[in-house]
């Protein structure tokens, strides 16, 4: 072709203009045909749209970018499944999982989560699983432990993040937040486990439709909830009296006992 193009040029400098059109024409074509039909590229722009534009700069995003400044790295340990992956996507199909099986199930088939630094006896509130009927807290947890265990270091990056690999996950019956907070003594918490005993694969066992995880916020620069626990998930602390048992207590004094509660424990550990 390039013979063809010389011999044209050395003949007819118009006739030659034309060749070079065709040849950038057909470079273009090819180059938007691969492009648009690429799977690969097809993909990564699809997810980019997905990140740019439906989940934009929700406090999902703040969540990660905010890591992202502070260089977290979540590398080693076990495989992530795909759909386990913390990224804008997973974490939004997560939380409408949980969304649509509370709403169907309501708190029988869901649980509060917990994190530890299993050398410290502080458990913070990372968040809420769901799961369907035949499924169990142990394998709904299970399946969802790389996304709640690095949810919970980018929670709790002074505290939980030194701890990645290591992270400890307990859980308490669903929205039991306020007896955790007067520390009822029936609400014990429970130990998880990433790996369930005779089950090689927890993804093939488990599909990611039949698990929902809604992942705990931080607003205004809010403290974040925690409660002592002690190494078999009771509270350490006397059970906390209300006031009064004809009413539940208004958002304003839950606050304040929140308050009083976290400024507990902050002098019990100095």
């Amino acid at each position: 072709m390039l013979q063809h193009y010389f011999a044209i040029t050395m003949k007819c400098p118009l006739a030659a203009s034309v060749w070079m059109m065709i040849l950038l024409a057909s470079f273009a074509a090819v180059v938007y045909a691969f492009t648009t039909n690429n799977p690969i590229l097809s993909t990564r722009c699809a997810l980019h749209e997905i990140e740019k534009g439906l989940f934009a700069k929700d406090k999902w995003d703040m969540l990660i970018d905010d890591d992202e400044d502070e260089d977290l790295q979540f590398i080693g340990g076990p495989p992530v499944p795909r759909d386990m992956k913390y990224n804008m996507y997973n974490l939004q199909k997560q939380r409408e999982n949980y969304a649509s099986m509370k709403a169907v199930g309501g708190t029988d088939i869901t649980n509060d989560v917990y994190a530890r630094d299993p050398e410290d006896d502080t458990f913070w509130f990372v968040g809420k699983i769901a799961r369907v009927g035949d499924v169990t807290v142990e394998k709904a947890m299970a399946r969802l432990w790389p996304m709640i265990e690095e949810h919970s270091a980018r929670l709790r990056p002074v505290e939980l993040y030194p701890k990645w690999g290591k992270i400890q996950l307990w859980v308490s019956p669903g929205d039991s937040e306020l007896d955790v907070a007067y520390c009822k003594p029936e609400i014990q918490f429970v130990q998880m486990f990433r790996e369930i005993d005779g089950i090689e694969d927890i993804s093939k066992a488990v599909r990611n439709i039949e698990v929902g995880f809604q992942g705990e916020l931080y607003e205004n620069n809010e403290e974040g909830f925690r409660t002592k626990r002690s190494a078999d998930g009771k509270a350490v602390k006397p059970e906390f009296q209300a006031t009064t048992t004809d009413r539940q207590p208004t958002e304003a004094e839950l606050d304040e006992m929140m308050d009083i509660l976290n400024s507990q424990i902050e002098v019990s550990s100095e």
